[in-house]
């Protein structure tokens, strides 16, 4: 058992100093060196002249996929979609929320629209108000047109035109009080002056928000209601700062709902917003739906996908570029099992690639794995130093 142990330990030695050694030795001295202290008696002693010598010669092929196991990968032209996967609120229109006003102060008589999210159609009564105002302006026009129809058969011009200015004046006053028409030609025929005035609603849509109660005083030019359609809703898409490039207005994409997790539905950015949210370091993109059949609300929550193809570049997998935080290096194999280090210039990251923009051409073979090996290989051998860098500009 102990000499079984001592046999795994030699085993172990032998790995890892086969692996430093390699690199400046033959492959069969190499062989010749191992065998010997695995087979020989451990308390056999070693001289410098059994270690094995070193070698100008290249380590063949053979021994450094042995050692380091490297794959390979050629450098090519490939067509890359860059994946976005985010969330987006729903929320209202701007443009489709409207707040109903009462031009003169008053009181809530009677309320129709009583509840927020109440549906209501245009045309339909809101609330009933009464106002000393309005009552007022009523007993003045009433007061005009009696007066105009006086004097309407007098000579005197100047007294007839004065009258007809205070009646227009009357009679104008009540249609900004948004009293109609047909209202102001009752009045005339009844002169019953009526102490309260019904707003209607301006079109089909929900309560949003409601701002006055049963005896509430209403004053004039603030809103009673807010009110909003939802035939159509905005999508608020966050997009994170990294995704920012990819980003542009026309851009389809794929917005699933939590509520309808089997239903996919297609949109396009209609806008993007100028500001970024500080705490969350996303930028609002806007997309517009359809909501005709009124199976989405404000609130919402859904996932957002995009696949935004980027076209055919050059590129490489990320895991043949080992970057350093200054620069990016690849490693090239020269020759079967030789490999040099190259600098280049990568653009854009996309799902596992890296765009390259400078330092390699199409069909060149790089590495694909043990990076860090062969840079500390190519740190040894001083593969960094000012040749490298004419080698570099010869086969770019």
């Amino acid at each position: 058992m102990k000499k079984a142990v001592k046999v795994l330990i030699l085993i172990l030695i032998a790995f890892l100093g086969g692996v430093s050694v390699a690199l400046f030795v033959n492959k069969s001295d190499l062989l010749e060196y191992w065998l010997k202290r695995l087979i020989e008696p451990e308390e056999r002693p070693v001289y410098s002249k059994d270690l094995p010598k070193p070698t100008t010669r290249p380590i063949n092929a053979y021994s450094v996929e042995q050692l380091f196991n490297i794959d390979t990968t050629v450098v090519r032209r490939i067509n890359l979609t860059k994946t976005i996967e985010t969330y987006a609120d729903v929320v209202h229109p701007e443009n489709d929320l409207k707040d109903i006003t009462f031009k003169i102060n008053g009181y809530v008589e009677k309320l129709y629209a009583d509840f927020t999210g109440k549906y209501v159609k245009k045309g339909e009564p809101l609330v009933k108000i009464y106002s000393p105002e309005l009552v007022s302006a009523q007993e003045e026009f009433l007061r005009a047109y009696d007066y105009l129809n006086k004097i309407k058969n007098s000579s005197d011009t100047t007294l007839k035109k004065s009258a007809q200015e205070l009646y227009d004046a009357a009679y104008k006053r009540l249609l900004y009080w948004d009293i109609t028409k047909k209202q102001i030609e009752n009045l005339k025929k009844t002169h019953k002056v009526f102490k309260t005035m019904t707003l209607y609603s301006p079109y089909d849509g929900w309560i949003m928000e409601k701002y006055v109660y049963l005896g509430s005083r209403v004053e004039a030019g603030k809103p009673l209601f807010r009110i909003a359609k939802h035939k159509k809703l905005w999508l608020l898409v966050k997009i994170y700062e990294q995704d920012l490039p990819f980003i542009k207005v026309g851009e389809h994409i794929d917005i699933r709902f939590e509520a309808y997790p089997d239903k996919i539905i297609h949109g396009k950015i209609d806008y993007i917003y100028p500001m970024m949210d500080f705490k969350n370091r996303t930028l609002n993109v806007r997309v517009v739906i359809d909501n005709k059949n009124y199976q989405f609300f404000p609130g919402m929550y859904s996932k957002v996908f995009l696949k935004i193809p980027l076209g055919k570049v050059l590129a490489l997998p990320e895991t043949a570029v080992l970057d350093t935080g200054k620069r990016q290096i690849v490693f090239w194999e020269r020759e079967k099992g030789l490999f040099e280090p190259v600098f280049i210039k990568v653009g854009r990251y996309v799902d596992g690639y890296y765009e390259i923009k400078k330092g390699v051409h199409e069909g060149m073979v790089v590495a694909n794995s043990s990076l860090f090996l062969l840079d500390a290989d190519a740190q040894l051998r001083g593969k960094y130093k000012t040749s490298f860098t004419k080698h570099q500009m010869h086969h770019h």
